[in-house]
């Protein structure tokens, strides 16, 4: 062996040894050229192989097409370059590429068929088994809804399997098959066949990855829900660190999208971006369908004008057009596909998921999932909906209010209008926002609403003090507040109080707040939510009284079931730790609730446990804690599923160690403080440890590799981990 192939070969184990990146492509694309130069046997095909799979990984299958041409170009004319495994492995890959021309739906069907002749040809040239081919002409089959000929073809595929061989992918094939037959017998056939394999947690091989994939949906339609539940862990966890298919994501979105889950669907659109790119149009088809499956439930649920923020990709944007976009694509890809296949069967099995209908309001996934918040208001009148969305407003509830606003008509009459544009305004803050709130206030008094009227003005007057204009801010508040004395209205003078106590702040005028935010607690007697705001007030500008302001401000908004508002409060006893006694009394008050502030008095009670050193019982508030946080935006903290990590190793609950592990590491890493790096360490270094323990040691190493790469305090104590359980696997 001379230096230039002993060379070559030391680069081809290192790429073969990399992780997929765009540099290690690179670098495959320069090993290719150096081997093939250099004429050294075997390297070629090798390297072409792994360049291939690299480029297949970034959908850039024209050059994996590209490169497998080559290597059969080369086999037929220097078949002395190839030994009889690479012999095998050629004939293998060729027929699994061939199976997949059947996703190009610019090949036709006598390409395809005579594709199919030339693989099996070549097969029996080589005195190889056709167990390969059959599966090939299986897919076609499947693909273009030919079932007599699908069935033919599977009964070769079993009857030609090697008996001795690994059967690992045998299950996987055999469970799509069933599948896609469509009668429930052989779909009852298909959930006995696969069930071994979502019940072992240590099972993350890529097979067992696939058969979990299929399995998602059909799982859930049986309505065994804590099943589909533990299969989306395992399949999640199975997935992690590794590249898949755009197919195996939708399936994810889609099982998301039609078990109520409908925020962790949105978590796997990431590969949205740049997805039709990716040019392979069966995997643009599916994900799309999946897409807008999910799309079309935000738009059912009042979300449709939520963005989708993908960055300066195209597919960014409101679901409502997400969801017609990628509607259009999927019928348009199916429609191409039936013309090739001459047969309606990719378009009716994109149409029927088009409309399915949800199959569970909400399926609970992991301990910390909770039922999303419903934003959507009911079906009522556009005075009904305006009442609401001021309901909702003072509350902290900003989300509810802007779903009742999404839902009214255009066409309202003026009065109405005004309140609608009053509160836009306020919710808009821009440029705008100063003549709006005058044009409404004018209405509100010409339709005789004088103390709606009255309140618009005093808001307008902080407005009006925080542009830099305080003599007539100011001025604007105190005529508007006299107005609101003359009608003998306490909600409305509390209220009116409330935005003259920001308005006299806002001027430096704290002595004229203070005496605002008296007379506001004066006339808030009788309305909870009013005496609380106020109370908040108090306690943000005068820190001599700030914890007993917002202990009274944290009771009140009890009394008023303003839960968001209570988390202000709170917040604010968090900061001066004198929290600790209220903990305990609120939460027996409040036992019946599940709202957010609950979450957050759980996890302060969880906190103390782990203070004391009860880890374990930590996690069921915990769990809580998370749940409730993630329903509003800025979800869970890092320092929370941190601590959820830690109480689940604790209490022996490895697979939930192992997902509040990674989340917390996920979120750690994207802090950049030093000490934040270093728990996510910590985080990574608890994942291994309980990955280790479900008995996933691929897993478990890639965790102490990647805290080992680190170099921070525990790489050493990884390395050394790592190294012991390799020793382990191959002793």
């Amino acid at each position: 062996m001379d230096s230039v192939e002993r060379d070559v070969w030391v680069s081809l184990r290192e790429a073969q040894a990399g992780e997929h990146a765009e540099s290690r492509t690179g670098r495959l694309a320069e090993l290719v050229r150096r081997a093939d130069a250099g004429d050294v046997r075997r390297a070629t095909y090798l390297s072409r192989r792994l360049l291939a799979d690299a480029h297949r990984v970034d959908g850039r299958w024209d050059e994996v097409f590209r490169l497998f041409r080559e290597c059969v170009d080369e086999y037929d004319h220097r078949p002395w370059r190839f030994d009889a495994d690479d012999e095998v492995s050629l004939l293998s890959w060729h027929a699994r590429l061939v199976g997949s021309m059947v996703d190009f739906p610019d090949l036709s069907l006598v390409e395809i068929t005579a594709a199919l002749d030339d693989v099996e040809r070549r097969f029996r040239a080589a005195g190889i088994g056709l167990h390969e081919v059959h599966a090939a002409r299986l897919g076609v089959a499947a693909h273009v809804g030919d079932r007599p000929t699908a069935e033919r073809a599977f009964r070769r595929w079993a009857a030609t399997a090697d008996p001795a061989g690994d059967d690992r992918w045998r299950r996987p094939v055999e469970v799509e098959h069933l599948l896609a037959r469509g009668d429930a017998e052989s779909a009852a056939r298909a959930h006995e066949l696969a069930r071994p394999v979502p019940a072992d947690p240590s099972a993350v091989d890529r097979a067992t990855v696939r058969v979990r994939s299929l399995m998602l949906l059909p799982v859930a339609r049986t309505g065994a829900w804590p099943h589909a539940a533990e299969l989306y862990r395992r399949l999640l966890r199975g997935m992690a660190g590794e590249f898949h298919s755009l197919e195996e994501h939708g399936r994810i979105v889609e099982f998301c999208a039609l078990t109520g889950n409908e925020d962790a669907g949105v978590d796997w659109l990431g590969p949205l971006r740049g997805f039709q790119a990716r040019r392979r149009p069966l995997a643009t088809m599916e994900f799309a369908t999946a897409v807008a499956v999910l799309a079309r439930r935000m738009v059912e649920l009042g979300r449709g004008e939520v963005e989708l923020d993908l960055g300066d990709d195209p597919n960014s944007g409101r679901f409502r057009v997400l969801a017609d976009r990628m509607r259009r694509l999927a019928l348009d890809l199916a429609d191409r596909f039936d013309r090739r296949n001459g047969t309606c069967a990719q378009g009716d099995r994109v149409r029927a998921r088009l409309v399915a209908a949800p199959l569970v309001d909400h399926l609970p996934l992991t301990p910390t999932t909770r039922r999303p918040l419903t934003t959507a208001p009911p079906p009522l009148s556009p005075a009904r909906l305006l009442d609401r969305a001021e309901w909702h407003d003072p509350r902290g509830e900003p989300d509810e209010a802007r779903a009742c606003l999404a839902a009214l008509p255009d066409d309202l009459p003026e009065h109405l209008a005004a309140r609608a544009a009053e509160l836009r305004a306020w919710f808009c803050q821009d440029p705008g926002t100063e003549p709006e709130l005058w044009r409404a206030a004018q209405v509100h008094r010409r339709h005789g609403d004088v103390r709606r009227a009255l309140l618009a003005h005093c808001r307008l007057g902080l407005w009006i003090v925080a542009d830099g204009r305080a003599a007539d801010g100011a001025a604007l508040t105190a005529g508007a507040l006299a107005g609101l004395r003359g009608l003998g209205d306490d909600a409305a003078c509390a209220w009116g109080e409330h935005w003259a106590a920001y308005a006299a702040a806002a001027r430096g005028r704290l002595d004229e707040a203070e005496e605002a935010v008296r007379r506001g607690l004066r006339h808030a007697t009788g309305d909870p939510l009013a005496r609380g705001s106020l109370l908040l007030v108090d306690a943000a500008l005068f820190p001599d009284r700030s914890a007993a302001s917002a202990r009274a401000a944290l009771i009140a908004f009890v009394d008023a079931d303003a839960p968001e508002k209570a988390l202000e409060a709170l917040a604010r006893l968090e900061d001066a730790d004198a929290h600790h006694d209220l903990v305990d009394p609120l939460l027996a008050r409040l036992a019946d609730r599940e709202d957010r502030l609950v979450g957050r008095l759980r996890y302060l009670r969880a906190c103390a446990l782990m203070a004391a050193g009860r880890l374990a019982e930590a996690v069921d508030d915990l769990n809580e804690a998370i749940g409730q946080a993630s329903l509003r935006a800025g979800g869970a903290t890092a320092e929370q599923w941190w601590r959820l990590a830690r109480a689940n190793d604790a209490a022996g609950r490895h697979e939930d160690a192992v997902d509040a592990g990674l989340r917390a590491a996920s979120l750690l890493d994207h802090l950049g403080d030093t000490g934040d790096r270093v728990r996510a360490d910590h985080a990574r270094f608890l994942v291994a440890a309980n990955f280790q323990r479900l008995g996933d040691a691929p897993a478990a190493l890639r965790e102490y590799r990647r805290v080992a790469d680190g170099g921070g305090p525990l790489a050493a104590s990884a390395f050394v981990a790592g190294s012991a359980l390799l020793d382990a696997e191959h002793g």
